[in-house]
């Protein structure tokens, strides 16, 4: 009976190994991934680990789910490593404006994505260019605004050519500051500075610039109400969060984390609206920039009846153009 039991056993192991590395091998062919043999058996690890973790995490019934994406055989060291900013000292600049307050009655909601102000969701790669791609997008929404035309800029532009503004390519920055490089030089468009998400030597072409800032503005730091009227107001707006654990596998529902800071800011994304759901539950939408995969088609409903949610309303820029 013993014999018989450990045979049992046994067999039921090897077929769910089986069945796990199938159902991995699938995983790397959707994602075009290829890895050594040695490697091979360390990131299949990291895989079963992370799904484990995203079925329990979706077994208590919380206001998001978790789901498998591209990050799901990556532990957390490497990317955090590879896609979120390391701690680039901020610095104050008096050329940046504060914002002040608009005495408008806000719509019930906003998604400046039907207004043309917001552009294809893109793909920092395995750059922590995150702060470029906020800026962008701000630059983005306040062209379209202004021009009525949606443009797109060049991230790139800003990876190779802010380091003299508190930036440091791939290694991390900030949005606002990548603002203050464009007010002095303009931005070339993507078509013509491509991205390619590595660190590379500034190829800035003044006869390619697509737009020019005139003025950047900063919030008050953790100032939800005034977050709010800007993004009722203004426009997408460039915003920093702390991307803790579960932001790695986010895939759809309202983010409502515990466990994020309101101050340890280590991603920059674009808010590009807000509203709530049937049941009542305020959200602000967030555009990432790690590709159309990842989440709700690359955005996340993070929550608004939290205040300051992972830090979201902590440091929120825009430009100004005339």
């Amino acid at each position: 009976m013993y014999t018989f039991n450990l045979l049992y056993i046994l067999v039921n192991m090897l077929a769910s190994t089986e069945f796990s590395l199938n159902d991995y091998n699938n995983y790397l062919e959707k994602y075009n991934k290829n890895y050594s043999s040695n490697e091979y058996l360390h990131r299949f690890n990291i895989y079963k680990t992370h799904l484990n973790y995203i079925e329990e995490q979706n077994s208590k019934n919380l206001s998001y789910k978790l789901g498998i994406n591209n990050f799901t055989d990556w532990n957390r060291s490497e990317f955090k490593k590879n896609y979120l900013t390391n701690n680039v000292k901020y610095i104050t600049n008096p050329s940046i404006v504060n914002f002040k307050e608009r005495n408008v009655t806000l719509p019930e909601s906003v998604d400046w994505r039907a207004n043309g102000f917001v552009t294809d969701v893109k793909d920092q790669g395995q750059c922590g260019s995150c702060w470029a791609f906020s800026a962008v997008g701000a630059i983005e929404g306040q062209h379209a605004n202004v021009t009525k035309n949606l443009l797109s800029l060049s991230e790139q532009n800003l990876v190779d050519c802010s380091y003299g503004y508190n930036n440091s390519g791939c290694e991390g920055g900030w949005p606002d500051k990548a603002m203050l490089y464009v007010k002095k030089n303009g931005i070339d468009t993507e078509n013509s500075y491509e991205y390619n998400g590595i660190d590379e030597a500034c190829a800035f072409n003044k006869t390619n610039v697509g737009t020019r800032v005139n003025d950047v503005v900063l919030l008050p730091p953790g100032n939800m109400k005034l977050f709010i009227n800007a993004l009722g107001t203004i426009g997408p707006l460039s915003i920093a969060l702390d991307a803790e654990n579960d932001f790695q596998f986010y895939d759809s529902g309202i983010y409502n984390s515990t466990s994020c800071s309101s101050y340890a800011l280590n991603h920059a994304v674009l808010a590009v609206g807000y509203g709530r759901t049937v049941n009542g539950s305020k959200y602000i939408m967030v555009k990432n920039s790690w590709g159309k995969d990842w989440g709700m088609d690359g955005y996340i409903y993070m929550s608004a009846d939290v205040d300051n949610l992972c830090g979201l309303a902590e440091h929120v820029s825009y430009p100004i153009i005339n």
